[in-house]
């Protein structure tokens, strides 16, 4: 036994070397566990990073089911007195099939450039398969290497099966398992044929909630939430939504080496269940053609409508605003603009369209040409009501409009006479306009004209110019302290840009990750301290030297230990990654004020 417990340590400590040895020789590879694995079975891919890097883009895994990760481990080394600074992004795979199977190269941006590390080859060999219990013998379901599709499945949910065009419905996924869930994969936002959807905030919050169904508990977790109108008729059905849980089992199987006797890895397993909801049929009624209003545009639901005129009297070829606005519940993004049936001598625009909280505006911009005394009709406005099945139309205010004669003397005045008073005979007779008319001399010699002077002249000028802002540029970026310092924000806003990314696709660990790359790597370049000298403390009193605000400060080592404790627990950091994400902005942007904020003289 003593001998075994020398051989297994003697055998961790020649592959601890070898990471070491093989860590030192580059600054960004990646290596496996093993490279001849089953089909069937996990093993370790990871990524290894010991320069200051951002942008880090993952290999394709199509060939292997993704168990775990991506997960990162930072750890500081010291070797004859240089540190060391080493991020470790390690995944869970699994095969798929039989085969020499290759991980593509994963890549970073290091010092202005692309760095990707070498493909890895795998031998996959068929897996071993256990044996199956005989007769009754049946297994316990935490222990059983399977997972039946009844104990995770993904339900859709409606709040209406039966709805009419325009009526608002919301729509729900809602995963159900029998197991602890620890992550989801491969799903995307569902779309909708026929509806307009708008996501909505799902009432799970990242958290996971107990509900008994049919006598049994299962834990669930609400996946999408969306706001659906219907936009056509007939019997229309939802569209599936597909993806991976990674659910949590418990094992009985035996430590496969040292490592997972070490660490104790064998108690448990995550493994990916491939869920998909079943189709559901939304049954969509027309508004009915009975009583229909001819100026009926489409809206449904529950409204109050008002409309006004800026301008009661005004002179020909003046403008005034027709403003009519719609409130209340019902399905205001797909309310049309209504048309307007203005008297001839009307020109009209077209609507700028408003939405404030539950009411919608169209503004029309009408320019009256002819004096006369009108009337605005035909602006009422009809919905559907659902509550009562039946079609009501609120009446317009009457408005009526006073067009004074325009000042033909006044400068910029236009007057028009209708097109339709004057008849063309022949091609003697031609509608025009009346007033002032510039005449330009069309025979012009080029030689000698202002034109030619002006092209003469500016190549010259353009060289001068040219040569000033090189001069400039040259004496601007010659020291690189100041030139760091002067890109510090420029650079962390990229960053933030691929965090953006990743909180879009809620791919929280990695955007914690990239949160504290643009972080550090602001600091680093602002304050002008080495990536070895960027501790908690440091910073601290580098920003109080500089006036930097007690408050300011605060928040940013707050920031700095919420994405480094991401990072050291993926998973564990739950909220709102849109405030995450805005905070840090704000954050950079207040620092930035500050540093760069010039001291007057007294």
């Amino acid at each position: 036994m003593a001998m075994n417990k020398n051989k297994n340590f003697w055998i961790l400590m020649i592959v601890s070397c070898f990471f070491v040895f093989a860590a030192r020789a580059q600054s960004f590879y990646s290596q496996v566990s093993s490279k001849k694995v089953q089909v069937g079975v996990a093993f370790e891919y990871a990524v290894v990073i010991t320069v200051n890097a951002s942008n880090y883009i993952p290999p394709s895994f199509k060939e292997f089911d993704v168990v775990s990760g991506p997960n990162q481990s930072n750890s500081v080394q010291y070797t004859n007195g240089v540190m060391t600074q080493q991020i470790v992004i390690s995944y869970g795979l699994v095969p798929k099939k039989e085969g020499k199977v290759t991980i593509g190269a994963a890549s970073i941006m290091a010092g202005g450039q692309k760095l990707e590390c070498a493909p890895i080859v795998l031998e996959v060999v068929k897996g071993a398969t256990s044996g199956q219990p005989s007769g009754n013998q049946t297994e316990d379901p935490k222990f059983n290497s399977k997972v039946s599709g009844g104990d995770v499945f993904i339900r859709t949910g409606i709040s209406k099966n039966k709805c009419y065009v325009g009526e608002q419905v919301t729509i729900t996924q809602k995963i159900y398992s029998r197991l602890q869930m620890i992550g989801f994969q491969k799903f995307a936002q569902p779309t909708y044929d026929g509806f307009y959807a708008q996501a909505q905030e799902s009432v799970s919050k990242g958290q996971a909630a107990v509900e008994n169904l049919d006598g049994v508990n299962y834990y669930t977790y609400e996946l999408f939430r969306s706001s659906a109108i219907a936009n056509k008729s007939g019997k229309i059905s939802l569209n599936v939504v597909e993806g991976d849980v990674i659910v949590r089992k418990q094992t009985n199987a035996k430590p496969k080496n040292i490592f997972e006797q070490f660490f104790g890895a064998a108690g448990y397993e995550d493994v990916p269940v491939t869920v998909k909801s079943k189709p559901i049929v939304i049954d969509v009624l027309p508004v009915p053609e009975d009583g229909k209003p001819a100026g009926y545009f489409g809206a449904v639901g529950d409204f109050s409508y008002k409309v006004l005129a800026t301008r009661n009297e005004l002179k020909a070829n003046d403008a005034f605003n027709l403003k009519m606005t719609i409130s209340g519940k019902g399905n205001l993004k797909l309310i049309d603009a209504p048309k307007l049936n203005l008297p001839e001598s009307f020109e009209s625009y077209d609507p700028k369209i408003s939405e404030s909280g539950n009411s919608k505006t169209f503004d029309f911009l009408i320019i009256p040409r002819s004096e006369g005394e009108y009337k605005l009709e035909n602006l009422d406005f009809s919905y559907f009501s659902l509550d009562s099945k039946k079609y009501i139309t609120i009446p317009a205010s009457e408005i009526k409009i006073t067009v004074l004669p325009g000042d033909p003397n006044s400068k910029g005045a236009q007057v028009y006479s209708q097109q339709t008073q004057i008849k063309e005979t022949e091609n003697d007779i031609r509608y025009i306009k009346k007033g002032d008319f510039a005449l330009v001399k069309s025979d012009t010699e080029f030689f000698n004209s202002f034109t030619h002077i002006l092209l003469l002249i500016l190549p010259v000028l353009a060289l001068g110019l040219g040569l000033f802002f090189r001069r400039n540029y040259i004496k601007n970026n010659s020291n690189m302290v100041l030139v760091k310092e002067r890109k510090a924000a420029k650079l962390a806003k990229k960053q933030l840009v691929n965090a953006e990314k990743l909180m879009q696709q809620n791919k929280k660990d990695e955007f914690y990750t990239e949160i504290l790359m643009a972080l550090n790597s602001y600091l680093g370049n602002k304050l002008n301290i080495p990536v070895a000298d960027l501790s908690r403390e440091k910073i601290t009193t580098v920003l109080k030297q500089k006036n930097i605000d007690e408050q300011s400060t605060t928040k940013l080592v707050s920031t700095l230990e919420t994405s480094e404790y991401a990072k050291y627990a993926p998973g564990a950091v739950s909220g709102d990654l849109q405030q995450v994400y805005k905070n840090t902005v704000d954050l950079i942007a207040d620092l930035e004020e500050q540093l760069n904020k010039k001291v007057l003289p007294s």
